[in-house]
């Protein structure tokens, strides 16, 4: 039987013939990467002026191949330092070729997908974290520290996607090899508490339960009301459990599997999906970005008052003002405790908190 290769340690072996032979080179894995590390010389985008230790980025994998081409890559750099010939342009993504922006950025999806498995909730993140970022840099430039700084700075300050710009182009630097920092640019931006002119009341919530005219969007509806859900996730319940179980099974979303999504009210769940056969509207979504999208915009034209989302955090609020513990009511809607305090229960003010007082009598 043929040995299994074991990437790490055939890397170890690369390293100490390297360091016998004295090349000052060495071969380093980030992910499913191949990299060279030596002492180089600044590059002439960056700010550095000293010589330092730096990577160089090969267009090869962590694989038998990727090694045999890492070590001639490295025996290659070394001569170069020694005979005073390094110039960081041979050395763009491997020696002789470079790459644009564009180039890059194909690059790195393809690398992001090696690492991740590719499922709607990793091609979610993928859109909004980094596509989205990725598509205000220009594609045919080369990519510079000075590109990704001045691309970062139009974005408007402290805000999300200021933080979420520096973030993308960050890995994307750290991919390409390229010499910034982007981490003080991020600013200090904070997501918002909700506001709670925005949460509809119970009331509000029952009465449009009689002006939604597809029975399946109803259902939908009555799904995030009901358990707080993220607009997505309604589609990734499991309604024949839903039938006999109050605690609802989310199957996926933006948090993946999940299976406390509690019903607060219990009774709507009594009204509405006990021993019934639940059907949702069947939307053809890429990912789970689209299908808040599509949920979204079908509400709108029926010209809801308030927000799809917003049931969520009436939700939120419902659990608070019921006495259930914060940690179980964060768990519940798949997010943090420390974001169910600071943004789901801002919003109660003196008239959620009316029920209160009526529990208390």
């Amino acid at each position: 039987m043929a040995k299994k290769f074991d990437c790490d340690v055939e890397l170890d072996k690369l390293n100490e013939a390297l360091k016998i032979a004295r090349t000052g080179v060495s071969v380093k894995r980030i992910g499913q990467r191949l990299y060279l590390r030596a002492t180089l010389p600044a590059k002439p985008d960056s700010k550095r002026v000293k010589v330092s230790s730096q990577r160089i980025r090969l267009a090869v994998f962590a694989n038998p191949a990727g090694l045999k081409t890492a070590k001639k890559k490295a025996f290659e750099l070394s001569n170069d330092i020694a005979s005073q010939s390094f110039r960081w342009e041979d050395w763009v993504d491997g020696k002789g070729s470079t790459r644009n922006v564009a180039g890059w950025i194909d690059a790195f999806e393809v690398d992001y997908f090696i690492r991740r498995k590719r499922n709607p909730k990793s091609e979610t993140t993928w859109e909004k974290d980094y596509r989205s970022p990725f598509n205000r840099l220009p594609k045919n430039q080369e990519l510079t520290a000075n590109l990704l700084i001045s691309t970062a700075e139009s974005y408007p300050a402290d805000t999300r996607s200021r933080k979420r710009a520096c973030d993308a182009y960050n890995a994307l630097a750290r991919f390409a090899n390229v010499d910034v920092n982007l981490k003080p640019l991020r600013g200090k931006y904070r997501p918002n508490a909700v506001n709670r002119e925005d949460v509809p009341s119970d009331e509000l919530i029952l009465e449009w339960c009689d002006r939604i005219p597809d029975p399946k969007w109803l259902n939908f509806y009555r799904l995030v009301a009901c358990y707080g859900l993220r607009n997505h996730e309604a589609f990734h319940v499991d309604l024949e459990k839903l039938k006999i179980d109050p605690i609802a099974v989310v199957t996926g979303g933006k948090t993946g599997y999940r299976a406390v999504a509690l019903p607060c009210p219990l009774g709507w769940w009594e009204s509405w999906f006990e021993g019934k056969e639940i059907s949702l509207p069947l939307v053809n979504a890429r990912n789970n970005s689209h299908y808040g999208n599509i949920s979204s915009q079908y509400f709108r034209r029926l010209e809801l008052p308030f927000k799809i989302y917003d049931l969520r955090h009436a939700h939120a609020g419902r659990m608070a003002i019921k006495g259930i513990d914060p940690a179980i009511a964060a768990r519940s809607q798949g997010h943090s405790l420390k974001v169910h305090s600071e943004i789901y229960l801002n919003f109660l003010g003196a008239e959620q908190l009316r029920g209160v007082l009526d529990d208390l009598r």
